[in-house]
This record gives structure tokens, C-alpha cells and sequence, in this order.
């Protein structure tokens, strides 16, 4: 079926992934996604594995619980229960299946994360278990001053999915860009990234990310792909920096800023928002925006 395989089974393959990404947290079945897809459930399996590489099922399943690493290693004051409800298993289920996949239990893991790590990530790791021992006021402080919260309509976008080393993304976006602005030549362009995968845990060299540019009206790409970040209320970083400072930005208001203030992340999409491209010397402008809730998820805090 490899030989098959078009741009415009990409895009379906993609939809189906999107569908995922949105009821993760959810009952789903095989023949919903293919249903989503206005596909049999057969021929969209097959489809699914012949582009990601998986099934279906173990894409869910791995999803789950590299979502549930994540928040035991970025958010020490979540319980393992909770973790484990939001992904709607029990706690001894969720315990058997984070064993078989981790070869350890969700709170030895959180102790001691068994991780695939590359040379830089164990650094970061490190980092961030040193500064959630402590109470880094300095830090805490200084991160406030680029920190508000903003209420954000929803936005229709066009993407293309990425999946690789975000090392990488630099000349991709720029192929990206051009392609937009050539089919956009008369449209302000507002441009949006979407990282869905934390290298920590996936790995530095397959990470999925789109690279999206917001749309009033169809474009003529061919590879075109389209959704909606779904609104509400975001927590915006205003990053004005090196690029090479980015993933420890990224550690430090999910690991550090947002426990110690009691917040957590809700089920929306994050997405950085663009102010201005990348210059010459890797400087870049742009907002990092986190749905968030508080950390009871009962009530937005909008005090700082």
C-alpha cells in the first residue's frame, strides 16, 4: 500500500490524528476516528499504519501515557490519581499499563523518570528536578514580568504537520512561509506554531509540530490541512529571545512557574503566536500560550 500513499492520504491520516489529539482524554474507537474520516474501519487501520507507522490503538494507548509522563515529571503536585483519572484509567490499571511501557510504576517514575534520554535532555531533566526541590523566587520573578493572561476567540488555521528534531524547524518553516505568501500575496499573515510533544519524553528527534498560519478563506496548496484552536483562557509568555532558549523556557513555566502558582494545563491545544520572524542571529519574537486552569480546575485565577 506504500506506493499508494498521496498527499491527500496525509491529509486524511492527519484529520484522523487531529480527531485523537481532541477526545485523548475520552472514550474513542477505532470506528469513530474512521468514522470522522468517512472511512471503513478497516481500510482507515490499514491507512493509519501505512503513514504513522503504528496502529491505531498503539497510537492512542502511547499517546496516554507519554501525556501521563509528562505531568508526573512537570507537575509534582498532581497525584497519581488524578493523572490517572484524566486519562480515564484507574489507578491500579493506569499503574499496570505505565509499568509495561515505562518498566517501572508511575510514582517510582516520577522519582527516577526511566527515559530515553539524548546527552542535552538529561541536563534539562536534572535542571528542573534541582528547582522543584527548591522555591526559586529569583526565577519566579523574573518569569512574572512576561507573564498575562488573555481571553483568545477561536482560530481557523491552515497547517502542515511536522514530525522530526525541532532543531529542524527553522528552514521548514521558511519553505513553509514562502508557500503561504505566495498563495496570500494581498492578506496580513498572522502565523502560529503547535507543539504537541515535549522531547523529554518523545524523544528529541520525533516531536510533532504544525506549523500553521491563520485563514479567512481556502488556499490552493496542495497539501492543505485546516482546523481550529480552540479559544479560552491562555496563559501568554512573551518570549523575546535567543532561540536556543526556548525549550528551557518552555521547562521552566511548565515545571517551575505554573506548579508553584498553582496552575495546570487544561485539554485545549498550547501554540506559540508570532510576532516576527526569525533574524539572522536566531533572535525571536513570539507568545507562548498555555490553556490553563487552576490547579483545582475549578476556578480561573487571574491574579498572579
Amino acid at each position: 500500500m506504500g506506493t499508494l500513499l498521496s498527499r491527500t492520504h496525509i491529509t486524511i491520516v492527519n484529520q484522523g490524528v487531529d480527531f485523537i489529539i481532541g477526545h485523548l482524554f475520552e472514550r474513542i474507537t477505532v470506528e469513530m476516528i474512521a468514522d470522522h474520516c468517512c472511512f471503513s474501519r478497516y481500510y482507515f487501520n490499514r491507512l493509519f499504519k501505512s503513514v504513522i507507522g503504528e496502529s491505531l490503538y498503539s497510537f492512542i494507548k502511547r499517546l496516554r501515557i507519554e501525556t501521563a509522563a509528562f505531568k508526573l515529571i512537570k507537575f509534582p503536585n498532581l497525584s497519581i490519581t488524578s493523572v490517572a483519572a484524566e486519562l480515564g484509567y484507574s489507578s491500579s490499571n493506569f499503574t499496570v499499563l505505565f509499568k509495561k511501557y515505562y518498566g517501572t510504576s508511575p510514582s517510582q517514575f516520577r522519582l527516577n523518570p526511566q527515559l530515553p534520554l539524548e546527552p542535552a535532555s538529561s541536563s534539562v531533566l536534572k535542571r528542573i528536578q534541582n528547582l522543584q526541590k527548591s522555591k526559586p523566587l529569583k526565577l519566579l520573578k523574573q518569569m512574572k514580568q512576561h507573564i498575562s493572561f488573555e481571553t483568545v476567540p477561536d482560530i481557523k488555521i491552515m497547517y502542515q504537520r511536522f514530525k522530526g528534531n525541532y532543531k529542524d524547524l527553522p528552514e521548514v518553516w521558511q519553505s513553509f512561509c514562502e508557500k503561504v505568501e505566495i498563495y496570500f500575496p494581498d492578506s496580513p499573515l498572522e502565523f502560529y506554531g503547535i507543539s504537541y510533544d515535549d522531547p523529554l519524553i518523545a524523544g528529541e528527534n520525533k516531536c510533532l509540530y504544525d506549523l500553521c498560519v491563520k485563514v479567512t478563506r481556502p488556499s490552493k496548496l496542495t497539501e492543505t490541512n485546516y482546523k481550529t484552536i480552540p479559544g479560552g483562557v491562555f496563559l501568554f509568555y512573551r518570549f523575546d529571545d535567543h532561540v536556543r532558549n526556548l525549550n528551557q523556557i518552555y521547562n521552566d513555566l511548565f515545571a517551575i512557574w505554573m506548579p508553584h502558582k498553582g496552575y495546570v494545563m487544561d485539554n485545549r491545544l498550547c501554540f506559540e503566536r508570532y510576532h516576527e520572524g526569525t533574524e539572522s542571529g536566531g533572535h525571536l519574537v513570539m507568545d507562548l500560550c498555555i490553556p490553563i486552569v487552576s490547579k483545582t480546575g475549578l476556578k480561573f485565577r487571574s491574579k498572579l
